[in-house]
């Protein structure tokens, strides 16, 4: 179970980019999705599910939104509006504790506030849907919300700044070609990053992939 929580961490994370803006001379960088909210809905995902049941937890990440879809709902007897209060009743108290004394929870019921208070100043808030059997959370993407206040389109990049897949089109426009290792480097990302923005531009028509392996090169269409 901590392998997976681990996991599905790292690879959201790869999706979560990250945006910058200046105040004065102050950088400041925002990602698309709080890490801590991040962390406390996976956590509520482990912590909190049916084990009765046998499939998987859901995770779908859309361009403005992160669901997460758990089995099991609520604890009978509660309502959202109980939990919303701060009244928390645990469906697997011994895993529970477990995670406490790994110090990857800190108090039972929780959870959500702190899912909240991460989206403090966003217009866009985190959505709680619970229905008989199943429970599901929505985080929207911050730097999408702020993006659509300030009238700035996705081409554009959040703040004025480059769209990371503009930044490899100017790269494979410059030399002819683009390579995995060459988006890692000038992004400063990861190889399933990297490989994920060539993916999508290929699929978008705007690059194709020239040979296998280590040797494979984008160009421009």
């Amino acid at each position: 179970m901590l392998q997976q929580l681990y996991d599905a961490y790292a690879f959201i994370d790869n999706y979560n980019k990250t945006k910058a803006t200046f105040h004065g001379l102050e950088r400041v960088d925002t990602k698309d999705y709080p890490p801590e909210a991040v962390r406390e809905v996976l956590l509520n995902c482990l912590v909190h599910r049916d084990y009765s049941f046998s499939g998987s937890t859901l995770v779908n990440i859309y361009d403005d939104r992160i669901e997460f879809i758990s089995l099991g709902g609520l604890v009978t007897g509660l309502k959202m509006e109980t939990i919303f209060i701060g009244v928390s009743q645990t469906r697997n108290p011994a895993l529970a504790a477990v995670f406490y004394r790994l110090r990857l929870i800190e108090s039972f019921g929780t959870g959500i506030e702190k899912i909240q208070q991460s989206y403090l100043g966003v217009e866009a808030r985190p959505e709680f849907i619970a229905v008989y059997g199943g429970f599901k959370v929505v985080l929207p993407n911050v730097n999408e919300v702020q993006a659509k206040e300030l009238g700035i389109s996705e081409t554009q990049g959040c703040y004025g700044f480059a769209d990371e897949k503009d930044k490899v089109m100017q790269l494979a426009a410059m030399q002819g070609y683009v390579t995995r290792k060459q988006v890692e480097d000038a992004l400063q990302v990861k190889t399933t990053k990297a490989y994920m923005l060539l993916q999508e531009l290929c699929d978008a028509g705007r690059l194709s992939p020239i040979g296998v392996g280590r040797s494979r090169k984008y160009i421009s269409r």
